[in-house]
C-alpha cells in the first residue's frame, strides 16, 4: 500500500547556515520520516532498503545529494518546473513514499542545502511542501564555508547555484560570501512565487537564543504538536557560533566579508 505524503517538509539555505543542527533536532519529532544513511543506498526500492536493514540498523537523518541531485543535467545543481518530468515525479515520490512505510510515519522531513536552487522543481512534484529557509548572518557562514573548504584542501564545496563556477576565479574569502548570497538570493526569489502558508524563515541567531519557542512555532506552521519534555531534552546545548568570523578572522578578511556583502545584509535586516 502507498503511503500519502502530506506536506512534506524541506529545510533550505546555505550551507553552513545552521541547517544540519536545526535538521537533525527537528527529526526527532515523533511524527517525522526522513531519508536515512541506510535508506539513501537505494532509496527507489522498498525491498532491497529491507534487505539491507536485515544486517545494517544505524538510521541518521541525511541530506541524500544522491537522492535530489538525481535529475540534475547542467553544470550548476539548480532545478525548475519545467525541468519536472515523469520520471522524476515517480521516483521522488516513491523515495517520499517508502521512507514514510519504512519509519511508520505520517510527515517527511529532508534537509539540503542543494535543494536551496530546486524549491520551484520540488513543488511542482510535492504542491503542497513547506519550505523553512534557515537564514544566518552572511559573514558567520562564509566563514564556516572557507572552514570547510580548507578542510578539503581549498577545493568548491556544497550547492551549486547557476554561475558557480565564476568563483573559482576569486579569492577564497570572496567566493565563500558570494556562495552564501547567490544561494540565499535564489530561495528568496523562489519564495516569492510560494504561498505564504508554504513558506518560512527562520533565522539561525533566534533559533540557538531561543531553540524550544523556535521549534514550537515552526512545529505550529507544519501541523505538528511537540510535547514539552521532549523539546526540553533535545534543545540541550544549542549554541550561538556567530562570534566566530570576527574573532578568527584578520581585519582584512573582514573587511572583504563586510564590503561584498554589506548591502544585501541590510536589506535582510542584519
Amino acid at each position: 500500500m502507498q503511503m500519502k505524503i502530506d506536506r512534506p517538509i524541506f529545510i533550505v539555505g546555505a550551507p553552513r547556515s545552521g541547517t544540519n543542527i536545526f535538521y537533525r533536532t527537528f527529526a526527532r519529532h515523533p511524527d517525522l520520516a526522513w531519508i536515512s544513511n541506510i535508506t539513501k543506498k537505494v532509496p527507489s526500492s522498498l525491498w532491497l532498503t529491507r534487505l539491507i536493514m536485515l544486517f545494517r540498523d544505524d538510521h541518521r537523518p541525511t541530506e541524500a545529494n544522491n537522492v535530489w541531485q538525481k535529475f540534475t543535467r547542467g553544470d550548476d545543481e539548480a532545478l525548475g518546473h519545467e525541468d519536472v518530468g515523469q520520471e522524476a515525479r515517480n521516483y521522488l515520490r516513491r523515495v517520499l513514499q517508502n521512507n514514510l512505510h519504512i519509519f511508520c510515519k505520517p510527515r517527511f522531513i529532508n534537509k539540503c542545502p542543494g535543494n536551496s536552487v530546486r524549491i520551484d522543481f520540488l513543488k511542482e512534484i510535492f504542491p503542497d511542501a513547506l519550505f523553512i529557509h534557515i537564514l544566518r548572518d552572511g559573514r558567520a557562514a562564509a566563514y564556516s564555508i572557507m572552514r570547510s573548504r580548507l578542510g578539503h584542501s581549498g577545493a568548491y564545496w556544497s550547492v551549486k547555484p547557476p554561475g558557480w563556477r565564476e568563483l573559482l576565479k576569486v579569492p577564497l574569502v570572496d567566493a565563500c560570501a558570494l556562495q552564501w548570497k547567490m544561494t540565499v538570493a535564489a530561495v528568496l526569489k523562489s519564495a516569492q512565487k510560494l504561498p505564504p502558508e508554504q513558506y518560512m524563515e527562520v533565522r539561525y541567531e533566534e533559533f540557538v537564543a531561543r531553540p524550544a519557542e523556535i521549534f514550537m512555532q515552526v512545529g505550529t506552521r507544519c501541523g505538528l504538536v511537540w510535547q514539552n519534555e521532549l523539546l526540553n531534552e533535545i534543545t540541550v546545548g544549542i549554541d550561538n557560533r556567530n562570534y566566530k568570523w570576527q574573532s578568527e578572522m584578520d581585519a582584512s578578511d573582514r573587511q572583504t566579508l563586510n564590503s561584498l556583502l554589506g548591502h544585501f545584509l541590510d536589506e535582510l535586516g542584519y
